[in-house]
């Protein structure tokens, strides 16, 4: 394969020259690549702010495999930036494997800051998915979500049937369960009792599509 030169179109066929599209995205930091991926979509900086809390929160706890929680605490912390997400489980495949997982759609465009930290192979499997998009390529994720796989199984079923309130409750080793990441990701504290009963009736949406393209 030739080498693309730096006044070379960008293979993410943006149109700009390599050297001010993807050269400069290998080097910004996942942070500037989150709140450039919202901005280039058209949404709030306060959607920014949320999913790279999200992300920080994710690094600092090594929470490597913790789709389930991070996704139903961003669900929240979503819904109370005034948006109308939808809360998602479902098979993914990648790496050539199908495996069970959550994430976020707003306006059908999927947000997926987890994706970056699981547990398939040791090794994340794709850069975060902001809006539809792999935040570094900028392109749509190579990563096919609700694919029509086996069902979900195991922790991932006992997940989906668990009352969300529940869920959020009794999620060991973080304060106030994950009402306590919900407040880390809006940046201020919430009224737990309300929220307990505002949420009562989320449900996780299983996607299942028939065929993948």
């Amino acid at each position: 394969m030739a080498k693309i030169g730096r006044n070379d179109p960008g293979p993410c066929g943006s149109g700009k020259k390599y050297k001010h599209c993807c050269l400069l995205k290998e080097s910004m930091s996942t942070s500037d690549l989150i709140r450039a991926a919202v901005q280039n979509a058209g949404y709030k900086e306060e959607l920014a702010d949320v999913l790279c809390n999200l992300n920080g929160y994710m690094q600092r706890k090594q929470w490597w495999g913790a789709c389930h929680a991070s996704c139903s605490a961003l669900y929240v912390a979503v819904s109370e930036l005034g948006y109308s997400p939808k809360l998602c489980i479902g098979e993914l495949m990648g790496q050539g494997l199908y495996f069970d997982h959550s994430w976020i759609e707003i306006d059908g465009h999927i947000l997926d800051i987890a994706i970056s930290m699981t547990l398939l192979g040791g090794a994340p499997v794709s850069e975060p998915i902001v809006l539809g998009k792999n935040i570094r390529t900028g392109q749509e994720p190579i990563i096919k979500y609700g694919v029509p796989g086996r069902g979900i199984e195991g922790e991932t079923l006992i997940v989906k049937n668990l009352p969300f309130v529940d869920y959020m409750d009794n999620f060991p080793d973080e304060k106030n369960g994950l009402w306590g990441v919900v407040q880390e990701l809006l940046g201020r504290k919430v009224d737990i009792t309300a929220f307990r009963e505002k949420y009562k009736n989320v449900d996780r949406v299983i996607v299942r599509k028939e065929t993948v393209q």
